[in-house]
């Protein structure tokens, strides 16, 4: 069964990467075995399920919630 299924509507912006060609093409396999016909799609699901698990990030994320502006800072020197 697949991870990605729905497409929701937001506001969008152009970027452009440089992806591993392996990689690549796995996301291409993945998308035609899923039927997702929008890459960027994958790339937004796939982002917000690494932030969903990441620990650190949502720690950074509640850190950032709570005004810890030092800490911000620091990290982003």
């Amino acid at each position: 069964m697949a991870i990605i299924s729905a497409k929701k509507t937001t506001e969008k912006e152009k970027i452009k990467v440089d992806v591993d060609v392996d990689i690549l093409t796995k996301i291409k396999e993945y998308c035609a075995w899923a039927k997702v016909d929008d890459i960027g799609f994958f790339i937004e699901e796939a982002a917000s399920f690494v932030f969903s698990k990441d620990k650190d990030w949502k720690e950074h994320q509640r850190k950032i919630k709570r005004g810890n502006k030092d800490w911000i800072l620091y990290t982003y020197k």
